[in-house]
């Protein structure tokens, strides 16, 4: 339960649940479909910040995200285990949500990149009333609508310029759900150990 100021003013990161006491994830968007600003959650202060290169507001171009961008709270995806020190990246496929939903999502896999060397995962969940309520696992998804992945894949890997991102495969929902599982028990470990200094 958050306090009336962390209600107010909640650290994207530290203060929201990761999952509901219903055992269902969550995320915090942070970039809405159909838009092309780079905005992240700044990890020390859990507020949003317009991301810049060189002094310069970041701007992607390239086509609009085909998705929802964000994360998942209280994860973190460790340096030590060649992740990027960031919270947990996921996407939702569904309509355009606005920047600081916290929404309620269902995982059905994901797609896993590399990027300069560190590991790059993006979870692929679902809204519970959106799009593709059928689906149950990204191998569904390959199945019968193979476009929808390959949107996702080719977007990643188009965005930053030829050879940036690498594709490095699927994870099936019982993997993502399990990379979840290790990236909040992650983030724990962080908290415990900054309590601890």
């Amino acid at each position: 339960m958050l306090n009336s100021e962390m209600a107010a003013n909640p650290h994207l990161i530290n203060d929201i649940s990761y999952k509901t006491t219903d055992g269902v994830y969550q995320m915090v968007v942070e970039i809405p479909a159909g838009t092309n600003e780079k905005w992240q959650t700044d990890p020390i202060t859990g507020a949003f910040y317009h991301d810049q290169i060189n002094g310069t507001l970041r701007i992607i171009n390239f086509l609009p995200y085909p998705f929802n961008y964000g994360i998942i709270p209280q994860t973190i995806l460790a340096k030590e285990k060649g992740g990027d020190g960031d919270p947990t990246d996921v996407i939702t496929l569904a309509p355009a949500q606005a920047r600081g939903d916290v929404s309620s999502i269902r995982i059905i896999g994901a797609i896993r990149f590399s990027e300069r060397g560190e590991t790059d995962t993006k979870i692929v969940a679902l809204l519970p009333d959106g799009p593709f309520q059928d689906i149950h696992d990204i191998s569904e998804l390959l199945m019968r609508y193979p476009g929808a992945v390959e949107i996702i894949r080719l977007w990643f890997e188009g965005y930053k310029g030829p050879g940036s991102f690498l594709f490095q495969g699927y994870a099936n929902k019982k993997e993502a759900t399990e990379l979840v599982e290790e990236t909040h028990m992650d983030w724990l470990a962080l908290q415990a150990k900054r309590s601890a200094e």
